[in-house]
């Protein structure tokens, strides 16, 4: 392979920074929120307005905190506050025995024989979309993989088109990520009970964003029965049965859930992959090699998802450098040790997961896009690559999200080469997710052959 390429990155806060500060950047950009001594330190005592805030960075810190002292730490209220106007009392913000409740009733709609019912329906999305392409234009790769995330999580959800309600639901997703989704420093530091402005605005939201899942739920097309599941909503609908019949608003906070969560996430992943293959082209070409006489159709996408190495590596390598989930927050229920530093209870843990990917006493050349550090067998020491969490509350949808990734990435590069219309570097900005800084436009040209 040729030289590494390094992708541009925010810069980092002086060490020095307050606990305040931290909060501050947070709002702006996630990925310049915390200090370079993260990478050093596994646990960093800071204060925000006298209360205590802990950066937790290093891989025992974070295993300790999501997985085997769990118990001692539950999700941060920040995060009710935040995502509740778009999530409701779903999986992403409960704790519990609601969330054990809504785990078991979920899980088995995301059991591996799900997979080649999921992988028939991502590669015939991606049939209806990609070959159309533009050869002509520049395509703003971003939108194109919002667009295609939407309808795969709209024929995988509910056997129907996003043709009625995506441009809408795109339109609502994308304010709320960059308005009132915003995380404030007053989400962080003021109690649940003490309402300010921006929750009055996520209120006004939630309220719109509830008659549009309602709207998309009741347009659902009437296709087999309770005992023939042919989506993601019958599964759910029988899993939620089994649990005692969970309907009403439990089922529009799951669904709002599964639509945001997986088409989001999913669409970020494939833009930063697009955007490393067109910036490292021997590794787009080693795909190419490696899928052009894949068969990717509808009927055998499942079939090839063990068959497909390179692209599998490429798009894990992508969500090392750029997670869409590149935090995820705690607070310690009580008084508690972590890593030989006290934490008092009620303390704000924050668990920087897109540092633990790039720690250089973790990683080779951890700011190299580099597929060659997952093939051939080469997999990352436990908790040090958490692109979906860890513990109890690892995302349910992890392997969902692998195969559509892999297949829609894989189907692009065996249609197209492509390239950036600019050199000009592009970001990752951490909101909720890790969206790029600017619509970056790229050049496709169709491959011989498979067109």
């Amino acid at each position: 392979m040729a030289a590494l390429f390094f992708p541009s990155m925010p810069h980092l806060p002086p060490d020095d920074i307050t606990g305040l500060g931290v909060l501050f950047r947070l709002k702006q950009n996630g990925f310049g929120a915390f200090p370079a001594r993260c990478f050093y330190e596994p646990v960093l005592s800071l204060r925000a307005l006298g209360r205590p805030l802990v950066i937790a960075a290093g891989p025992e810190a974070i295993k300790a905190v999501l997985s085997t002292d769990a118990t001692s730490f539950q999700r941060l209220r920040m995060g009710r506050r935040v995502l509740s106007p778009i999530v409701g009392d779903g999986i992403l913000v409960s704790e519990g025995a609601v969330w054990r409740r809504q785990r078991r009733a979920m899980a088995p709609a995301f059991t591996p024989r799900t997979v080649p019912t999921l992988a028939s329906h991502i590669a015939a999305c991606a049939d209806m979309t990609l070959p159309h392409v533009s050869t002509e234009q520049p395509v703003d790769v971003f939108a194109l993989t919002q667009t295609l995330a939407l309808d795969i999580a709209a024929v995988t959800m509910f056997s129907m088109t996003s043709a009625t309600f995506g441009a809408k639901l795109r339109a609502m997703v994308t304010s709320f990520m960059a308005g009132i989704g915003q995380p404030r420093p007053a989400d962080f530091l003021l109690p649940p009970s003490v309402p300010t402005l921006t929750d009055w605005r996520r209120k006004r939201f939630r309220r719109r964003w509830v008659a549009l899942i309602e709207a998309i739920i009741a347009e659902r097309p009437k296709i087999g029965t309770q005992d023939e599941a042919r989506d993601l909503f019958d599964l759910l609908m029988h899993a939620f049965g089994e649990e005692g019949g969970i309907a009403g608003q439990a089922v529009v906070d799951e669904v709002a859930t599964m639509i945001v969560a997986g088409h989001e996430t999913t669409a970020t992943a494939l833009f930063w992959a697009v955007w490393l293959l067109a910036s490292a082209p021997e590794w787009q070409d080693a795909i190419a090699q490696e899928v052009q006489h894949a068969d990717l159709s509808p009927d055998h996408a499942a079939a090839a998802l063990p068959h497909l190495p390179v692209t599998t590596a490429v798009v894990r390598e992508a969500l090392r450098l750029f997670p869409p989930a590149f935090m995820t927050g705690r607070e310690a229920v009580s008084d508690v040790e972590l890593c030989g530093q006290p934490i008092p209870g009620g303390a704000m843990m924050l668990l920087p997961l897109w540092m633990l990917h790039r720690n250089p006493e973790l990683w080779k050349n951890p700011a190299a896009f580099d597929p060659d550090r997952f093939l051939n067998g080469k997999e990352p020491e436990r908790f040090t690559f958490l692109p979906f969490g860890a513990g109890p509350h690892v995302c349910i949808g992890a392997q969902l999200a692998m195969t559509e990734a892999v297949l829609v990435l894989a189907r692009l590069v065996q249609l197209y080469r492509f390239t950036a219309v600019d050199d000009k570097p592009v970001l990752p900005v951490g909101v909720l997710s890790t969206r790029p800084s600017r619509s970056a436009l790229f050049r496709f040209s169709g491959r011989q052959g498979n067109n």
